[in-house]
């Protein structure tokens, strides 16, 4: 008796924990997409990531560490990159093409730039040291196998046209702005470019220029450094930093970077990196916070999003608009999923007549040993029925047959299922629908 009351107590618990979940978070949780959080071969810090699509990427950080994925993150190789100092950028152009940098050092701290090359993947990689002591170097772009920039500090921009043998300083028009330090840069077209810097207190600067980069101007923006920012269509840049004074700071142009709307968050941190997954959502990381912050509305407002056990995000991307990861420290590397459609009234519908294809209902809801699914359809086709987990992992087809217009009722019995929060889609033809229901063993 004792044994049934504990074993009642303790589900009457966990639904408890399930509701005051969804009643907590459902609000954000299907707005946008979320994290998972995965252990790379290291334990080092990784600083820096550069993925050529949804597959292929290089992360890289501390002691010169260098890793490979070809399939999303689910697993690396070590490369060897010749050196053990911190890699703080890595850009490939192709498969085969990619640099990196880092900072040489002595025993009284960094000494001045070293580039890394790499011809075949990564499988090798070659270094060599920049011939300027005391330049330091943040970010590396290029456009094709010749032409290339580099920026870094004290302010300084230099470009390229022999794939790197020789490095020449551009000229930037403004010396107000001609120590401060240039943190990244990057080009819409071989004559466009946009570059971001800054010095704490004093202001935050852009950098552009119209002529391939051979000129550039500079203008402030701000009080607080942009420290990175994301070109998302020709015309709308948005760009992030801060200090832990007045807290993160973020800024947008939509006239092709010439005028910009900085703002204050009232958020304590800095944002170190932006990554926009499509028009409105984006996502920043901010420095030592352990969190992200998240736009669904293309800025204007933020959330804060805790990252997965607190691990420290360092930079994040997306390849595309289901696909973005995030590197960490203690080589920990986080891989974005996307939202999944959760109400009913987002079906399609038949735009001839304005009704919908079909509908259906679920009970009960939450369920235990028995879930049945009552479906109305409005025309005949291709049926299937699916249960999906939180992560949008298709756990089992529960039913796929080709059915006439109707009225029909499936069971769905769970196998082998955790205690959770699950998704059911009905598929009609193109036409799909889906509803959150929660089991409970």
């Amino acid at each position: 008796m004792i044994e049934r009351f504990n074993q009642i107590h303790f589900n009457l618990n966990k639904f408890k924990s399930i509701l005051v979940y969804l009643l907590l978070y459902q609000s954000t949780l299907f707005a946008q997409g979320e994290w998972i959080k995965t252990q790379t071969p290291t334990h080092l810090d990784l600083k820096s990531i550069y993925f050529l699509d949804s597959l292929r990427g290089w992360v890289a950080g501390d002691s010169g560490v260098i890793l490979f994925t070809s399939d999303g993150g689910k697993n690396w190789s070590f490369q060897n990159s010749t050196v053990n100092t911190s890699i703080h950028d890595i850009f490939f152009l192709d498969s085969l093409n990619g640099w990196g940098l880092t900072w040489h050092r002595n025993q009284y701290g960094p000494t001045g730039t070293t580039f890394l090359k790499t011809t075949n993947g990564g499988q090798t990689w070659t270094s060599e040291i920049y011939g300027k002591d005391l330049t330091f170097i943040y970010s590396i772009f290029f456009t094709d196998l010749l032409n290339g920039w580099l920026c870094g500090e004290p302010g300084i921009i230099l470009r390229t046209r022999n794939g790197g043998i020789d490095w020449i300083e551009a000229r930037i028009n403004n010396i107000q702005f001609s120590n401060f330090p240039i943190k990244k840069l990057k080009f819409f077209n071989n004559n466009f470019g946009i570059g971001c810097g800054g010095v704490i207190d004093i202001f935050g600067v852009i950098w552009r220029t119209t002529d391939g980069g051979e000129n550039w101007d500079a203008f402030a923006i701000g009080p607080e450094p942009i420290n990175d920012f994301q070109i998302i269509s020709n015309d709308f840049i948005f760009a992030v930093g801060g200090d832990y004074e007045y807290g993160t700071a973020v800024s947008h142009s939509t006239d092709f970077g010439l005028t910009w709307n900085y703002r204050t968050l009232d958020i304590f941190g800095i944002a170190n990196s932006v990554a926009f997954r499509n028009a409105k959502e984006g996502w920043l990381n901010l420095k030592g916070e352990r969190k992200f912050l998240v736009t669904i509305d293309s800025g204007y407002t933020w959330t804060e999003y805790f990252t997965p056990d607190s691990v420290q995000p360092n930079k994040i991307i997306f390849t595309d608009s289901l696909h973005g990861y995030a590197v960490c420290d203690s080589g920990y590397f986080l891989k974005y999923i996307p939202p999944i459609q959760t109400t009913v009234e987002q079906f399609e519908t038949n735009k001839s007549t304005n009704t919908k294809i079909f509908d259906f209902e679920i009970y009960p809801n939450p369920f235990n040993s028995n879930l049945k699914v009552e479906i109305t359809l409005n025309q005949s086709g291709n049926l299937k029925i699916e249960i999906y987990s939180i992560l949008g992992e298709k756990i089992q087809t529960i039913e796929e047959k080709f059915v006439s217009d109707g009225k029909y009722t499936f069971n769905f019995y769970p196998q082998n299922l955790n205690s959770g929060v699950y998704f059911i889609k009905v598929s009609l033809n193109e036409y799909s629908a889906v509803k959150k229901l929660i089991y409970l063993k």
